[in-house]
C-alpha cells in the first residue's frame, strides 16, 4: 500500500474537517486505503513549530532591543536637552560678563571725569559760580519783562490785524456787488448808445467822462492821502500809548532803584551787625586766650569733678606758669618775668603753642615702647615747667635753673623726639667699646652716676639715656614758637596718677575749643561773608535797576523821535489833502459845465437821449459806487498791510526777546549745573567710586559664574557623549536583532513550503484516517462567527514588528493594531526585507515619511503566520470574518491556486461548504 506523507498544516486542517462530518465516520475504498504516518507528519509539524518559536523569540528580542533603544534615546535626549540648556546659560553668563565689563569701563570713565571736576571744585570757583548765578537771575528777570512787553504788543497788533482783515473782507464783498451793478449799467449804456448815434451826444458824454475821470483821480489821490493820514494817526496814537506805558515803567524802575538803594542800606546794617558780633566774640576769645596755660590749668584745678591728685597737679602747674609758685623744694626762677610772657602769641604758654606740642607727646611713648620701656603719662606740673624752660631759650639752647633732674632740649621742631633718639647709634658704639656701660639703662641711679662719672660721654648720649630711663612714670613738653622744644621729667614733685597722653589731649582740645570758640567764630565769620555777599548782591541790584532806568529812558527817546517823525508826516499829508480839495472843487465845476452841455445835447436828442442819459447816469453812479468800494477796499488793504508789518515786527521782536530769555535761562541752567557739580563733586566722586567698586565686584562675580557654567557644560558634554554612544550601541543591537528576526522568518517560510509541497503530493487520500488527530486544527471553520474580530482578544496579534504603516517614530513597536485586515494579499515575498529603524540619533533630522510595513507577523492560539498587508494602514473589518489563512509562499497566482485546490478538495469530499470570498 502506498503511504502518503502529510507535512502541511493544511492536511491537518483537512483531516479535522473530514472527521468532523458524518459523525466522524469515513467510508474507504477497499482497494485504495491510505495510511498516515503519524511520526512523519509530526516531524514536519515540529519543524514548523520550531521555526515559529524561533520567529517568536527573535521578535521578542527585537521588541526588547527597540525598548532598549527607546530608553537610550530618552536618556540621550535628556542629556542633550541639559547640554543645550547649559549652553544657553553659558552664553547668557558670557553676555552678562561682557555687560558687567562694559559697566566697569563706563564707571571708570565716570570716575576719571569726576576726579577732574573735583580738582576744579575750589571755594573760589564755587563762589564765582554763585555770583554768576545771581547776576544771571537778574538778566533773566529783565529778559522776562521784555518778553511780557513784547507779547502784549503782539497781542494788541494781532487784534488790530484781525479787525482790519474783517474790514477788508467786507470791502471786497462790497466791491464784488458794485462791480456786478457796474456791468449791468455798462450794458444799459451800450444799448442806449445804439439808439443814439451821430447826435453829438457821444462827444458830450466823452467830455463828461473825461472830466469825471480827472475828478475821480483827484478823489482817489485824496482818499489815498486820507488813508495814509489815518494810518499815521493810528501809529501816532500807538506810539503815544507806548510812551505812556514806558513812562509808567520808568517810574516803576525808578521806584525799584529807590527800593534797591534802601535794601543796600539794610544789607549794610546787617553786615555791620554781623561784623560787630564777630568782633565782640573775637575780643572775648582774645581775652580768654590771653590767660594761656594758666587758664587751662586753673580750669582743671577748680573743677571739683576731677580727682584730688589731678587738681593738686593742676594747681602746681598753674602757679608755675603764673609765676607765683613757692614750694617746699623751690620757687619760681628769677628769670621768669623776663622770659615768660603768659598767654602771649608764640609764647610756650599760649594756647596755640600748647596745641603744637600735642603731636610730640605720643612720639615719646612710641620711642620707649619700641625699646621695651613703659608708657609714660602726662604730668601737668611737668608740662608747666617744660613751657617756662622752653621760654628760657633765646637763640641757643641753655638748661635753666630747674627743680627737675632730667631735661632735653632741641631746635629740631619737626621731629624733636627723633632728634634725641638719633643718639642711640652713638650709645651702641660706646657700649661696644665699653661693655660695662651696658647696665647704665637699668635704673635712674645708673644714669645719674654715668652723668657724674662720664660727663663728656653723657653730653653725646644724654638725651637718649633720659628718654630710656626705666623708672620714669610721667613727663611734660613745651614749645617756643619755631625756636626750641623742651622735654622735662621730675622726681621731686611726684605725680601719683598722671594723665594718659590721650586723656591729656582730649582734655586740652575740649578746653581749647571752649576758649577759642572756633565753631562760633566760624559761624559768625560765615554770617559776615553772607552779609557781604548780600550787600554786593544788593549793590548789584541797584546798578541793575539803574541800568534798567537808563535803558527805558533810551527807549523813550526813540519813541519821542518816532512821534516827531509821525507828526511831520501827518502835517505833510494834511497839506496835500487841502490842495487836493481845491483841485476837486475846480474839477467839480468843470464836470458841472460838461454835464450842462450834455443836457443840452440830450434835450435835442429827445427820448432816446434821455434814455441814454439815464443809462449813463446810472452807469456813472454804479462806477462811482464801484470806485468808492474799491477805494475803501484799497484803504483796507493798505491798513492790513501796515498792521501786518506791525504784527510781523512785533512777532520778530517777541522771537528775539524769547531767544534772549531762553539763552539767559540756558546759561543759568548751565551755571546751576556747574555749581551743583562743583558742590557735589566730592559726594559724586565717592558715589561713582562706589559704583566702580560695585561694578568690579559684579564683573568678578560674573567671571566666576562664566567659569562655573563652563565647568558644568564640560561635565554635561561628557554625559551627552556617553548617552549618544549608548544610542549608537542600541541601534547596532537592534539591527542585529532585526537581522536575526529576518533569518528566523526565512526559516519559517522554508518549513512552511516543505509542508505545502508534501500536502500537494498526496492531496487525494485513498483511505480516511481511523483516528482523531491529537492536535487541534489550525484553520477556522468556513462558517464565520457573528462577532467582529475586534471583540475577540485572543484573535489579536500578540506582537508586531518594529514598523507599523501608520505609526509615527514616537510610537512604541509593541503597540497592537485595533483591527485585522479584511483580506490577505495574494503574494508573499520569499525573503523578508530588512526592518528600518524609526529611531534617529540626537541632532539628526529624519526627513523621510514613515513607510508602510512590508511584513506583519500575527500569532493566534499558538499558530504564527506571515502575511503581507496592503498599502492601507487602517483597513476596517467586514461584517464577516475571512477564514483563517494558511501560510503562503510564492507569487500571487500560485498562492491563489493553492487556496482553490484546498477549497475544491473540501467541496469534492462534501464535508463542508466554502463560503469565503477570497481577494487577490
Amino acid at each position: 500500500m502506498k503511504k502518503l506523507r502529510y507535512t502541511s498544516v493544511a492536511v491537518a486542517t483537512l483531516a479535522a474537517a473530514t472527521l468532523a462530518s458524518a459523525n466522524n465516520k469515513v467510508s474507504a475504498d477497499a482497494t485504495n486505503n491510505t495510511v498516515i504516518t503519524e511520526s512523519a507528519s509530526q516531524t514536519v509539524q515540529d519543524a514548523v513549530s520550531d521555526a515559529q518559536n524561533a520567529v517568536n523569540s527573535a521578535q521578542s528580542n527585537v521588541n526588547s532591543k527597540e525598548q532598549a533603544l527607546s530608553d537610550a534615546q530618552g536618556k540621550a535626549q535628556t542629556a542633550n536637552n541639559a547640554y543645550t540648556t547649559q549652553q544657553s546659560k553659558l552664553i547668557d553668563s558670557q553676555k552678562n560678563l561682557a555687560n558687567k565689563q562694559e559697566a566697569v569701563k563706563q564707571a571708570q570713565n565716570n570716575l576719571d571725569n569726576a576726579e577732574k571736576l573735583a580738582q576744579q571744585a575750589t571755594p573760589e570757583n564755587i563762589k564765582q559760580t554763585r555770583e554768576n548765578i545771581s547776576d544771571q537771575q537778574k538778566v533773566i528777570q529783565n529778559a522776562q519783562g521784555n518778553v511780557n512787553d513784547a507779547n502784549t504788543e503782539l497781542n494788541r497788533a494781532q487784534d488790530q490785524l484781525n479787525n482790519a482783515k474783517q474790514k477788508q473782507a467786507n470791502a471786497q464783498k462790497l466791491v464784488n456787488d458794485k462791480n456786478l451793478a457796474k456791468q449791468d449799467a455798462d450794458n444799459n449804456v451800450a444799448k442806449a448808445e445804439d439808439d443814439v448815434k451821430n447826435s453829438g451826444l457821444n462827444e458830450a458824454e466823452q467830455n463828461v467822462q473825461k472830466v469825471q475821470t480827472a475828478l475821480d483821480n483827484i478823489k482817489k489821490t485824496n482818499s489815498s492821502n486820507e488813508s495814509v493820514l489815518k494810518q499815521n494817526q493810528i501809529a501816532l496814537a500807538d506810539n503815544n500809548k507806548k510812551i505812556a506805558d514806558l513812562n509808567n515803567k520808568i517810574d516803576a524802575a525808578k521806584k525799584n532803584v529807590a527800593d534797591a538803594q534802601n535794601n543796600v542800606k539794610d544789607k549794610q546794617q546787617a553786615l555791620a551787625t554781623a561784623q560787630k558780633a564777630l568782633g565782640d566774640l573775637q575780643n572775648q576769645v582774645a581775652q580768654d586766650e590771653a590767660s594761656g596755660a594758666a587758664g587751662f590749668f586753673k580750669a582743671i584745678a577748680d573743677n571739683k569733678d576731677n580727682s584730688e591728685s589731678l587738681r593738686e597737679d593742676a594747681q602746681t602747674a598753674y602757679e608755675i606758669v603764673a609765676g607765683t609758685y613757692n614750694g617746699e623744694y623751690g620757687k619760681e626762677p628769677s628769670w621768669y618775668a623776663q622770659r615768660v610772657h603768659l598767654g602771649a602769641k608764640n609764647d610756650a604758654t599760649s594756647i596755640e603753642e600748647m596745641k603744637n606740642v600735642l603731636p610730640y607727646l605720643p612720639k615719646v611713648n612710641e620711642a620707649r615702647t619700641s625699646h621695651n620701656r613703659s608708657v609714660l603719662g602726662i604730668s601737668l606740673t611737668d608740662m608747666a615747667v617744660a613751657m617756662i624752660d622752653a621760654d628760657y631759650q633765646t637763640g641757643w639752647l641753655e638748661h635753666p635753673d630747674s627743680l627737675y633732674q632730667s631735661e632735653n632740649l632741641t631746635t629740631y621742631m619737626q621731629e624733636p623726639v627723633q632728634s634725641w633718639m638719633q643718639e642711640e647709634e652713638t650709645w651702641n658704639e660706646m657700649v661696644k667699646e665699653h661693655p660695662e656701660y651696658a647696665d647704665v639703662l637699668n635704673s635712674s641711679y645708673n644714669i645719674y652716676a654715668f652723668f657724674a662719672n662720664h660727663y663728656n660721654e653723657y653730653l653725646q648720649v644724654g638725651h637718649f639715656l633720659n628718654l630710656m630711663n626705666p623708672e620714669l612714670t610721667h613727663f611734660g613738653m613745651g614749645r617756643l614758637d619755631d625756636s626750641a622744644v623742651s622735654w622735662d621729667v621730675n622726681d621731686v614733685l611726684y605725680v601719683s596718677n598722671p594723665l594718659s597722653v590721650e586723656d591729656y589731649t582730649d582734655l586740652f582740645n575740649k578746653y581749647s575749643k571752649d576758649v577759642l570758640k572756633e565753631d562760633q567764630l566760624n559761624t559768625l565769620k560765615a554770617n559776615v561773608a553772607t552779609a557781604k555777599q548780600n550787600l554786593v548782591a544788593a549793590q548789584n541790584a541797584v546798578k541793575s535797576a539803574q541800568n534798567n532806568v537808563q535803558s527805558l529812558q533810551a527807549n523813550l527817546a526813540e519813541l519821542n523821535n518816532s512821534s516827531d517823525k509821525i507828526n511831520k508826516a501827518i502835517s505833510d499829508t494834511q497839506v496835500a489833502l487841502a490842495k487836493g480839495q481845491e483841485n476837486l472843487e475846480f474839477e467839480q465845476k468843470q464836470l458841472d459845465q460838461a454835464n450842462q452841455t450834455l443836457a443840452d445835447v440830450q434835450a435835442k436828442v429827445g427820448t432816446k437821449a434821455k434814455a441814454l442819459d439815464n443809462a449813463k447816469t446810472a452807469q456813472s453812479k454804479a462806477a462811482e459806487a464801484l470806485s468808492q468800494a474799491q477805494k475803501a477796499l484799497s484803504g483796507t488793504e493798505v491798513e492790513v498791510k501796515a498792521i501786518q508789518s506791525s504784527v510781523d515786527a512785533a512777532q520778530n521782536n517777541l522771537n528775539t526777546k524769547n531767544n534772549d530769555l531762553k539763552n539767559a535761562q540756558d546759561k543759568l541752567t548751565a551755571l546751576n549745573q556747574t555749581l551743583s557739580n562743583l558742590e557735589n563733586s566730592k559726594a559724586n566722586l565717592e558715589k561713582i567710586q562706589r559704583t566702580l567698586d560695585n561694578a568690579n565686584d559684579e564683573a568678578l562675580q560674573a567671571n566666576k559664574n562664566v567659569i562655573a557654567q563652563q565647568s558644568i557644560l564640560s561635565s554635561l558634554k561628557k554625559n551627552k557623549e556617553k548617552a549618544d554612544a549608548q544610542v549608537i550601541t542600541a541601534i547596532e543591537e537592534l539591527k542585529q536583532a532585526q537581522s536575526d528576526l529576518t533569518v528566523a522568518k526565512g526559516r519559517l517560510v522554508a518549513e512552511q513550503k516543505i509542508a505545502e509541497q508534501e500536502a500537494r503530493k498526496d492531496n487525494q487520500p485513498t483511505e480516511q484516517p481511523t483516528s482523531q488527530p491529537s492536535e487541534q486544527p489550525t484553520a477556522q471553520p468556513t462558517v464565520q462567527p457573528s462577532e467582529q474580530p475586534t471583540a475577540q482578544p485572543t484573535e489579536q496579534p500578540t506582537s508586531q514588528p518594529s514598523e507599523q504603516p501608520t505609526a509615527q517614530p514616537t510610537e512604541q513597536p509593541t503597540s497592537q493594531p485595533t483591527a485585522q485586515p479584511t483580506s490577505q494579499p495574494t503574494a508573499q515575498p520569499t525573503e523578508q526585507p530588512a526592518i528600518e529603524s524609526n529611531t534617529q540619533l540626537p541632532g539628526e533630522q529624519k526627513n523621510e515619511e514613515p513607510q508602510p510595513m512590508t511584513t506583519q507577523v500575527t500569532t493566534k492560539n499558538g499558530e504564527t503566520s506571515i502575511v503581507e498587508p496592503t498599502n492601507s494602514s487602517s483597513t476596517q473589518p467586514t461584517t464577516k470574518q475571512d477564514a483563517q489563512q494558511l501560510p503562503q509562499t510564492g507569487n500571487q497566482k500560485s498562492s491563489s491556486l493553492i487556496g482553490l485546490g484546498f477549497a475544491g478538495l473540501l467541496s469534492a469530499l462534501g464535508l463542508t461548504k466554502v463560503n469565503k470570498k477570497r481577494k487577490d
